[in-house]
């Protein structure tokens, strides 16, 4: 099955369940990049995947409706943005602000003090204050390399290492390198390091 094709789009659909939900400040962060192709058709289209235009940053809507506008959208940025993979890395990388400036976003921040360690362990409580779908653990490879894993997530693989990038660098904690592996559709692994 080729990556970023509606084959894969529906197979990841296929596993959504309708009480798997997530926060709205995942569909304005999409629609927003969107926004930044002055491009009415594809803003439609997009728009149309998710199911409309407004969308409340801690109410939570279905993770279906994400990947439809999270697929949608990539498809329209990966002429700019190299291809679908890299779209849809910018849409994860696009997120983190958004997250960083909620309630939560500040806690983890508050949390993390700074430090890179204590931001990435913080990743799992994040995750379940901001997504009701799968579940985020962290485990530590070295004194400055961990991988987060998320299972029962049918996010794409690289939206997700495009979101743990940004917050590194929307925090201004450290310079991170991240690198993802797809285990499935619905298991990533993001291997971090700083």
């Amino acid at each position: 099955m080729e990556k970023g094709s509606q084959q894969e789009l529906e197979q990841r659909l296929a596993l959504c369940r309708p009480e798997d939900t997530l926060r709205g400040f995942f569909f304005t962060g999409a629609l927003d990049v969107v926004r930044g192709l002055n491009d009415e058709g594809a803003l439609r289209r997009c728009i149309d995947a998710a199911g409309g235009s407004r969308f409340m940053a801690f109410f939570s809507y279905p993770v279906g409706a994400l990947n439809r506008l999270l697929y949608a959208a990539a498809w329209s940025l990966s002429e700019r943005h190299g291809g679908f993979e890299g779209a849809m890395w910018r849409l994860g990388h696009q997120v983190a602000p958004e997250y960083l400036e909620s309630g939560a976003g500040r806690v983890l921040l508050m949390l993390a003090g700074g430090e890179p360690r204590r931001m990435l362990n913080g990743f799992p409580s994040a995750w379940r204050t901001s997504v009701r779908h799968g579940e985020c653990s962290v485990q530590w490879t070295g004194p400055g390399s961990g991988v987060v894993s998320i299972r029962g997530s049918t996010l794409p693989c690289d939206y997700l290492v495009g979101a743990v990038r940004g917050l590194f660098e929307a925090a201004k904690v450290a310079e991170v390198s991240a690198t993802g592996r797809q285990v499935s559709l619905s298991e990533t692994e993001v291997e971090v390091s700083w």
